[in-house]
């Protein structure tokens, strides 16, 4: 599952960005934003995007134009990682 968005930087290092590194999936925000989940898991907005559009990673949820990805949904994708 790699793409080649990985050179683009990681995003800004705001107050709940910060608080979302290094966080157990249990203790994650309901939705997340592609901003907040990429901090989390440590990769490029883009990637998300990129994932997205292929229907990788984890599934979002729209609300309008914007995407937001449950709680349940990243750990449901986490989850099935660990089985491969």
């Amino acid at each position: 599952m790699s793409s080649n968005c990985d050179e683009e930087d990681y995003p800004g290092d705001t107050d709940r960005h910060e608080r979302l590194a290094g966080r157990r999936l249990d203790d994650l925000p309901e939705l997340m934003t592609p901003e907040e989940l990429s901090t989390y898991l440590q990769i490029p907005v883009r990637t998300l995007y990129y994932w997205n559009g292929r229907d990788e990673g984890p599934v979002p949820e729209k609300f309008g134009k914007h995407l937001r990805y449950p709680k349940e949904n990243v750990i449901a994708w986490r989850r099935g990682l660990d089985r491969r």
